[in-house]
């Protein structure tokens, strides 16, 4: 069963997320790498953050819980365009000493972030039609399509562990596994830490607690994800029914690493490919978030579902049990 849980989570991971990724990336310079890129580490964020708790009461000592989130973060329009810069490449002007022909006509252009549809095509400057023995048509660079996501579905296996003077540690994750020889290994871990408030005050008819967790993702050499949540949370529990609601600041960052191929036109008027190493960090721009959900509960099992409102809104169901 842990061995099909796995699986299955890898499938979603792979198929919804970072499919052709790295094949996509490649095909950009730095600028518009991160453009295109960057609502995958928002989406990360919003839906690593999501089902880190569905009650502010802290389990107690040495009991523990299992439980299995399934996410669905809703991409907004804006998010799946960016307006794509042409890379400045130029020549000379033989005609025109001191000034340059940009082997690319338009200077911007809207294409596919990551979640988009269609990438756009920088054609080459019909100036360059003019120069003996090149076929400028050669030089024009179409950018990779989107996966034509509205939403991005995810999905994590959870363990917690209630420990003393009203803590509780969670750890979430699944071990390392080649995804390709192309692209290496993908792995995925995360910890957190929860302390119950209401503790302090006396009476109190409602479950108060604080959180905080530190998740990372790696996807071989491509992609390092690292994103921190800090959370409060409030509960109350009624009969078999737990309303649960909460507020919380998520930090989310990747570091993208990837050869970059693009083309020139060299002294000798003959179209050449350069290779580039590319490398950089950008920030999600998830931060606030609103939570407010309910769990059922059944002896041992556990049902529940919330809503989270954010840069990227975030439905979340789970099952899980306790002991």
């Amino acid at each position: 069963m842990k061995k099909a849980l796995f699986s299955l989570v890898l499938i979603v991971m792979i198929t919804a997320l970072f499919a052709g990724v790295q094949e996509k990336l490649e095909q950009f310079g730095k600028d518009n790498g991160i453009m295109y890129v960057k609502p995958l580490v928002t989406a990360f964020g919003a839906t690593m953050n999501t089902g880190l708790f569905n009650t502010a009461n802290v389990l107690k000592p040495f009991t523990f819980g299992l439980n299995v989130n399934t996410m669905l973060a809703f991409v907004p329009n804006e998010d799946k365009t960016f307006t794509a810069v042409r890379p400045d490449l130029f020549i000379d002007d033989p005609e025109n000493p001191g000034e340059v022909i940009y082997l690319y006509s338009d200077p911007e252009l809207e294409s596919a972030t990551v979640f988009g549809k269609d990438g756009a095509t920088f054609e080459h400057n019909d100036l360059l039609n003019d120069i003996p023995g090149l076929d400028a048509s050669q030089l024009d660079l179409s950018l990779p399509n989107g996966a034509n996501l509205p939403a991005v579905p995810f999905l994590m296996p959870q363990f917690n562990l209630g420990l003393p003077f009203g803590n509780e540690i969670m750890i979430r994750g699944c071990p390392k596994v080649e995804i390709s020889k192309d692209i290496g290994d993908l792995g995925f871990w995360g910890v957190g830490l929860k302390h119950s408030v209401s503790q302090y005050i006396p009476l109190i008819p409602i479950d108060i607690a604080i959180q905080a967790a530190y998740q990372n993702l790696y996807i071989g050499d491509l992609l390092t994800f690292s994103n921190f949540n800090a959370n409060l949370e409030v509960s109350k529990k009624l009969l078999m029914w737990t309303l649960y609601t909460g507020v919380g600041y998520d930090k989310t960052n990747v570091t993208a690493e990837y050869d970059y191929i693009y083309q020139i036109i060299n002294e000798d008027n003959e179209i050449e490919s350069i290779e580039k190493k590319i490398k950089f960090d950008v920030d999600g721009e998830n931060e606030m978030r609103a939570t407010a959900g309910i769990r059922y509960s059944l002896l041992l099992f556990k049902l529940y579902a919330d809503y989270t409102v954010s840069k990227y809104s975030v439905f979340n169901a789970g099952i899980g049990v306790s002991f």
